[in-house]
């Protein structure tokens, strides 16, 4: 297992320098820096969130700023050492790439105050949302390199050997206007997402689930990531939700959850394993050379305008059937 661990991490180009512009930085102290940096941030952020709520701090924002740090470091690791967010046709320059790393590091550390407030006191404040928001759009904007994937691109047309996914032309053609407009459509998509899960959950459970502070959140998550990514997250969070819900259900008395952390969660999971996702294939067939109409690919899926229907009603499914569990699981007396 050691030696196992050991190539993999062999792999990581300890001794390259990270290309920021006019400075080089040597990997590690890059990595080393990061965590410190935006653990620190994560730190007086969080110290800051929960005095605005009146909260006592205790050693939560030292405690949720080591995680912050630590979060960070990992981050930089599996995303510039291991190429976790590289796709095909998806090609920013080196400096946009590492760039790009610090921009998603700063939703990390968002999130994690987010977080800490929701867990708290099951709220979220609107302006760290906002300034998330702030922050993801304008910094899309102005690099035009920050995207994990086109605001469009149709995998459906590529021609294997022959030619690739279709990509309109204006993307490469106003890079900034594209970086506009992955934003906007993933803060569009995130804040819709949340608010029609709950609008429709509320009037199946006749009782509050999403908050407005969860809308905000989607739409910030959306900003940084896009439409197709904050779409995963928002599809997977449900999962863990159901995982730590049951779990605590089984151990304590708990009534509800806070939503905020496990869609930050799945913000967080997306970002670190990007390639994996967006790339994942499986053969819908035992045949041993199954023809690519036999292959379900993430991104294929991606391209057609009917499975993206599906996509959104297979997310609302898992939204409503979390909290129907969740119901069920209030319902019953498991001190017994």
């Amino acid at each position: 297992m050691w030696d196992t661990i050991s190539a993999w991490f062999s792999l990581i180009r300890w001794q390259s320098n990270i290309a920021l512009g006019v400075l080089e930085i040597p990997f590690w102290v890059f990595t080393v820096l990061c965590g410190i940096v935006f653990g620190v941030l994560t730190c007086l952020g969080t110290k800051k969130s929960l005095r605005d709520c009146e909260l006592k701090d205790g050693y939560w924002s030292v405690g949720v700023g080591l995680l912050g740090g630590i979060i960070s470091a990992l981050l930089v690791m599996i995303v510039l050492g291991f190429q976790s967010q590289h796709t095909p046709v998806v090609l920013p320059s080196e400096i946009g790439r590492n760039w790009r790393v610090i921009y998603h590091l700063s939703l990390i550390t968002l999130l994690l105050m987010v977080t800490a407030t929701d867990v708290r006191s099951y709220f979220i404040l609107e302006w760290t949302c906002w300034l998330g928001i702030a922050i993801g759009v304008l910094g899309a904007t102005a690099s035009g390199e920050f995207q994990l994937v086109h605001v469009w691109i149709d995998w459906n047309q590529e021609q294997p050997q022959l030619s690739g996914p279709y990509i309109p032309d204006w993307l490469a053609n106003h890079q900034h206007l594209h970086g506009l407009t992955w934003s906007l459509a993933g803060m569009l998509t995130g804040a819709i997402l949340a608010w029609l899960t709950k609008k429709i959950s509320s009037f199946v459970l006749s009782m509050p689930t999403l908050g407005t502070g969860d809308i905000y959140l989607m739409a910030m998550i959306g900003a940084y990531l896009g439409w197709q990514p904050t779409i995963i997250a928002f599809a997977i969070s449900p999962l863990f939700a159901l995982l730590v819900g049951a779990t605590l259900r089984a151990v304590s008395n708990q009534p509800a959850l806070p939503y905020g952390p496990f869609l930050a969660l799945g913000a967080i999971v997306t970002m670190f394993f990007w390639r994996a996702i967006w790339m994942f294939e499986v053969p819908l067939t035992l045949a041993p050379n199954p023809s690519r109409d036999s292959i379900f690919a993430i991104r294929r899926f991606f391209g057609d305008w009917v499975s993206l229907l599906l996509t959104f009603g297979l997310a609302t499914v898992l939204f409503v059937g979390l909290l129907s569990l969740l119901k069920f699981y209030k319902s019953l007396d498991l001190k017994k």
